[in-house]
């Protein structure tokens, strides 16, 4: 009789590829995405003083939220899809009383609303391993400047190139 030899398994690789997974998807974010996403998750700031530091509207808060938690659903999932959106609308201090009822109807509508929604609250809470290397060294936290240093760098290289021009700088 053959024997096999038993398979090594760390039962945290499975874990450790799926955050790298993760990892990625938010890598491939615009950078406003993943710095709403980062004050957010990280420093748990809510949408309001997010919209506030950044000078954006509520409305792109969310968006971006959205955009952020829908990296870690499977592609094609409807029903996913709108229980992430509601996930995010529920955060938003701009969420009315007719909303909530709504939602509660949703919820109720169905089985499958119920764990859709369940799955998604699972899915943010997986957003966090890799949010946390993501955000690791603090670029998130800095301004709009931040963000912007390619406009800001051909703003100087076309006020260096017009200081040449004119003679005053060689």
């Amino acid at each position: 009789m053959t024997r096999l030899l038993p398979l090594e398994h760390d039962p945290h690789t499975a874990e450790r590829q799926a955050d790298d997974a993760l990892l990625h998807a938010l890598k491939r974010l615009p950078r406003r995405v993943q710095q709403v996403f980062l004050l957010n998750r990280l420093d748990q700031l809510g949408f309001a003083e997010i919209a506030t530091r950044l000078d954006l509207p509520l409305i792109s808060i969310e968006r971006h939220m959205d955009q952020a938690l829908q990296t870690s659903r499977q592609p094609g999932d409807a029903l996913a899809s709108v229980a992430g959106q509601w996930y995010v609308r529920l955060q938003s201090p701009q969420v009315t009383a007719s909303e909530r009822i709504d939602f509660r109807r949703w919820l109720d509508a169905a089985p499958e609303h119920l764990h859709a929604f369940h799955a998604t609250e699972l899915r943010w809470r997986s957003l966090l391993p890799p949010a946390r290397q993501l955000g690791q060294d603090g670029w998130y936290r800095q301004g709009r400047a931040a963000l912007s240093l390619g406009g800001c760098s051909i703003a100087v290289g076309l006020g260096v190139a017009a200081l040449v021009a004119l003679g005053l700088l060689t």
